[in-house]
């Protein structure tokens, strides 16, 4: 009879471990869908500019990149860059001096869409999500997207003090964690 409740409480601890493993693995991919929905979004609104012919430092050009962003409240600005990554101009050319950093075209990692390379963008009060999208051959514009809390906030309330939720790039610069108290230890993490 011992030996029958010993195996059925190690049987229930391995189903319940399971389980969870289970459902952190589909957090994990929401915070990945969220986050490729991003810079699905982003793709797609570099698309129009270029196609919208915007793609210039004109007044008139930026005016109109400046609309655009002003109804996508996940980008935070648009940028004219050189081949080699370098900054031309910006729709909001007062976000340049929230940058704490650049990156240069050779860390720029590409994305499944070949035709998109992806970058963090270092800035005070947090890092942004860099989608460069070539315009022609001297030219290329890039996203700058936000990346707040409401995007990793997603576990659920008995495991919000027990998680950390960290999204980062492949070559494992992180562009932004989730964490309830993120300056105590975590107590008893999964």
């Amino acid at each position: 009879m011992m030996a029958f409740g010993l195996a059925g409480h190690f049987a229930a601890e391995a189903v319940i471990r399971h389980q969870q493993v289970h459902q952190l693995n589909e957090l994990t991919e929401v915070v990945l869908r969220r986050s490729e929905l991003a810079v699905d979004f982003a793709a797609a609104s570099l698309d129009e500019l270029a196609k919208r012919d915007l793609a210039s430092c004109a007044p008139a050009a930026l005016q109109a990149i400046r609309l655009h962003v002003y109804q996508r409240s996940a980008i935070k600005d648009v940028r004219l860059v050189n081949p080699d990554g370098s900054v031309i101009c910006s729709a909001y050319s007062e976000t340049l001096e929230f940058d704490k950093g650049w990156a240069d075209r050779r860390d720029m990692l590409p994305s499944h869409d070949k035709k998109l390379s992806l970058f963090r963008v270092e800035q005070f009060g947090g890092d942004a999500l860099g989608v460069l999208r070539d315009v022609n051959r001297s030219s290329a514009l890039v996203a700058i997207v936000g990346i707040n809390a409401g995007l990793f906030d997603l576990m659920p309330a008995k495991l919000r003090a027990h998680s950390e939720v960290i999204l980062a790039l492949s070559n494992g610069a992180k562009l932004g964690e989730f964490r309830l108290d993120a300056d105590k230890p975590l107590p008893g993490p999964i």
